[in-house]
């Protein structure tokens, strides 16, 4: 019994492997059956291409967004300097301006003040000659008078550049040159 057990139990594992066999074999199969072909791999693999290529293309428009934001930055970094310094040259044209206005202002008050002031003395010399013009043909004006007067002045005048030349009196002991009345201009 050992003989038929023991072929008994063969039977039975050659059984089991035959099924574990067919059974692999239908999974093979089935797996052959669900396997893309040739064409259908090929379709697949250029598909596949084709979204590598897609990807690259992304990739690379990005990259470019990338480097035409960083230049749009870095023009906008630019111009936000160059705007500060237009603004403040602005500024300094603009206080220079002020200032230049203010100089003006001030020159030209200054120069009406003085116009003033000169015309002012003008219209008094005026305003003295026309007196002195409407004394003299209303005959109030005496020449000879006056005449008199001068004479009588510039003796007195005389007599005290003498008095002041002679104020030392170690200066009279000089020798100096007599200067006479009738040596001087008398214009």
């Amino acid at each position: 019994m050992r003989e038929s057990d023991a072929y008994v139990r063969m039977a039975v594992a050659n059984a089991k492997a035959m099924e574990a066999s067919n059974e692999y074999a239908a999974l093979m199969e089935g797996r052959l059956a669900n396997f893309p072909s040739k064409e259908e791999i090929a379709d697949h693999f250029f598909t596949i291409q084709q979204l590598r290529g897609e990807l690259e293309v992304a990739r690379e428009a990005e990259r470019q967004r990338e480097a035409e934001i960083e230049e749009s930055k870095r023009k906008l970094a630019a111009a936000e300097a160059g705007k500060v310094a237009i603004q403040s040259d602005l500024d300094s044209m603009k206080e220079k301006h002020r200032r230049e206005i203010e100089g003006r202002d001030r020159q030209a008050r200054k120069d009406r003040y003085l116009a003033r002031l000169s015309l002012a003395r003008e219209y008094d010399g005026v305003r003295a000659r026309i007196e002195a013009l409407t004394e003299y043909n209303e005959g109030g004006f005496e020449l000879k008078a006056e005449l008199e007067r001068l004479k009588d002045l510039e003796i007195s005048l005389e007599v005290d550049y003498g008095l002041a030349s002679v104020s030392d009196p170690s200066l009279s002991r000089l020798d100096l040159p007599e200067i006479s009345v009738d040596s001087v201009n008398q214009d």
